[in-house]
């Protein structure tokens, strides 16, 4: 038994002197030390795809070559889902903030109706949402943009009166003026003022109860009802005195 189980060391120990000595004809570092391992890091981990009896097994793409070190897979499984979970968050936050950043870009644009129709100069509600530009919108995202319109010429007349107006206005840090292409779907003015003289229109008037008071609905009639009861009972009352009184 003995003799057995020194054939099996000596083995052993043939195989590894003559795995170490090929690696080092080779030129790679011995295996299972920290060149080794460092070497083995970037193999990706899962299993690997393989093509067996006309099948790819698994069926799906899966990496291919060979397959992490023992303590790498370990690794792998004792952290996971680290690090692909910082991707997926990243990935949504990209997401959420391309949409502020469109979010922002919308805010900030002067739009057509920010301008006069024959002069292009700024209206004054074109005016007022530059100063909330300058005043509001964090500095990350403080640039002007400017509804390039139907032509480069007033593209170009717009974005100098804006320009202008911010020079006018002797506010620090002036932001860049920028024409964009600008598709704004709206309602007209008077069409937003009809519907909103409809809603008025259509509320209900308040009605207001007023207790102990003749003349008005509600709680005004229960109040007279229950005043007339009330006195009702004190005739009652003093019609029983009075015949006790005369018996």
């Amino acid at each position: 038994m003995r003799r057995i189980r020194w054939q099996m060391y000596v083995r052993s120990l043939v195989v590894a002197v003559a795995i170490s000595s090929g690696v080092a004809l080779a030129g790679g570092p011995l295996p299972f030390s920290e060149e080794w391992y460092q070497q083995r890091a970037d193999d990706p981990p899962g299993a690997r795809q393989v093509y067996k009896h006309g099948k790819y097994w698994p069926p799906y793409p899966r990496p291919t070559g060979r397959k992490q070190t023992a303590s790498h897979a370990y690794h792998t499984a004792h952290y996971w889902p680290f690090p692909y979970n910082c991707q997926d968050r990243a990935d949504v936050q990209n997401l959420l903030d391309a949409q502020a950043n469109s979010g922002w870009v919308n805010a900030t644009t002067l739009h057509d109706y920010h301008f006069d129709v024959d002069t292009q100069k700024l209206t004054d509600a074109g005016q007022n949402h530059l100063l909330w530009v300058m005043n509001a919108v964090p500095a990350q995202y403080r640039t002007v943009y400017v509804s390039q319109g139907i032509s480069a010429e007033m593209a170009q007349l717009r974005v100098a009166n804006a320009e202008q107006f911010l020079r006018d206005t002797g506010l620090p840090g002036i932001p860049p003026v920028i024409a964009r292409y600008d598709n704004f779907h709206g309602r007209p003015a008077n069409e937003v003022d009809r519907l909103r003289t409809l809603e008025l229109n259509s509320i209900p008037r308040p009605r207001l109860f007023v207790i102990g008071r003749s003349g008005t609905s509600g709680g005004g009639a229960g109040g007279g009802a229950a005043g007339g009861a009330g006195a009702g009972q004190s005739a009652s009352g003093g019609g029983g005195g009075s015949s006790q009184t005369t018996r």
